[in-house]
């Protein structure tokens, strides 16, 4: 071989290393990894199919790694090298012409007339070639799962729009929400993002404008953004860290349902066999007697504790009205204390000692909330709905909860 192909061999192979790497925001895509990264997600996804000869294409990767970096957690920028051979046939599926060509895959599927398969119809980008350019067309294009959030349902005027009852009602027994307040005229391209990532199921996202001014003072938000999730789970949380992607999607992570699993034809279950699966049990009312069961039904549970203290003669109805709210709940466990036993959570939580009396605990927070209303079930539901949804605020405590250890421990209810 001569000196002068050798030169071109080393200069070809230095310009394909040179275009992106594993440093760059970049995805290098081929077969393999294609359908993954481009047609199974909900995120907007651009793609340029380039060759590493092509003088076009040298001048825009700068500018495309760039733009890559700018839109991390917004949007996804991905390569394909048309000069492997391996990689050709892709590049002939999108009938490339020449070199670089990019092309905008939507989160939007069609039917393709051809396979009458659900699939993501590819637009080409037609603006400018450099890093701004791009950004501003993606951003442009950001899809959004956002919804709206009105305090007064005369105000929900769109698809988009929702009231908070409705937004709160929606799954609520299951599906986790998260709720922005902002003082912004926009959403953010960021939110929009994550209401992407954490769609289809997993979490329903939301925003307040500051506008909305009784539900901001509702929800006691004193700056902005104020961002919280209301999880079946974990109760009101809000978010403390930084109002970037890797934080926030982390947190909202957290909370959200599992991402579903595809299953193979050979693993799924038949649906007499899912008929005939044993349920989970459902954590059953019970009286806490000791430090033990205290320990026992609420610290060590990752759920918020809903405690009634009662005389003798409160206890039966009590118990029926804990296991109807226990039936109808998946937040929250039930139980009661006697009033004989409670004088010092009584007293270091400064409840009222007038009984029969309730309040919540979230021991791995160190917070607590007594109900003040009417002691009736209807009443204490709304009550548990508005904790849920952040509308009341639960309260710091120090220290721990003690039983008074003076009589029998009783039979679950």
């Amino acid at each position: 071989m001569s000196f002068k192909s050798i030169l071109l061999l080393w200069i070809n192979l230095a310009l394909a290393l040179a275009f992106y790497g594993p440093r760059d925001s970049v995805v290098e895509l081929t077969p393999k990894n294609f359908k993954q990264v481009v047609m199974d997600t909900n995120q907007l996804v651009a793609v340029e199919f380039y060759a590493p000869w092509c003088g076009h294409c040298q001048r825009l990767a700068p500018d495309w790694k760039k733009a890559a970096k700018n839109l991390e957690g917004l949007a996804v920028l991905g390569a394909i090298d048309c000069d492997q051979d391996s990689n050709k046939p892709l590049c002939g599926q999108y009938e490339i012409k020449g070199f670089p060509t990019i092309k905008v895959f939507k989160p939007e599927r069609k039917i393709d007339k051809r396979t009458g398969a659900m699939t993501k119809k590819p637009q080409d980008y037609p603006g400018a070639r450099d890093a701004k350019s791009i950004v501003d067309y993606l951003l442009a294009l950001q899809p959004s799962e956002v919804r709206f959030i009105k305090g007064d349902s005369s105000k929900v005027k769109s698809k988009k729009s929702m009231s908070i009852d409705t937004f709160f009602e929606t799954d609520n027994s299951t599906l986790p929400k998260a709720l922005l307040f902002t003082d912004k005229a926009t959403t953010s391209p960021l939110y929009k993002a994550l209401s992407v990532e954490f769609g289809g199921g997993r979490m329903l996202v939301g925003e307040v404008k500051k506008s909305e001014k009784v539900l901001v003072k509702e929800y006691g938000v004193t700056s902005f953004p104020t961002l919280f999730v209301a999880s079946p789970t974990a109760g009101h949380v809000e978010y403390k860290g930084k109002l970037k992607y890797e934080p926030l999607s982390a947190f909202l992570n957290e909370h959200a349902l599992p991402v579903k699993q595809k299953k193979s034809a050979k693993k799924e279950k038949s649906a007499s066999e899912e008929e005939s699966a044993p349920k989970p049990e459902k954590p059953k009312v019970v009286e806490i007697a000791s430090d033990s069961q205290l320990q026992q039904h609420c610290l060590d549970s990752a759920k918020i504790c809903v405690i009634a203290i009662v005389t003798e003669a409160e206890q039966k109805e009590t118990s029926e009205m804990l296991n109807k709210l226990n039936d109808n709940s998946q937040l929250y466990r039930f139980s009661w204390i006697s009033d004989t036993k409670a004088s010092d959570i009584v007293e270091k939580l400064d409840l009222v000692a007038d009984y029969p009396t309730l309040f919540l605990v979230h021991p791995s927070k160190k917070l607590y909330r007594p109900y003040i209303g009417v002691y009736e079930e209807k009443a204490i539901s709304r009550w548990l709905d508005q904790v849920a949804t952040g509308r009341i605020q639960a309260w710091p405590f120090e220290g721990k909860l003690k039983i008074q250890d003076t009589g029998r421990v009783r039979d679950e209810l």
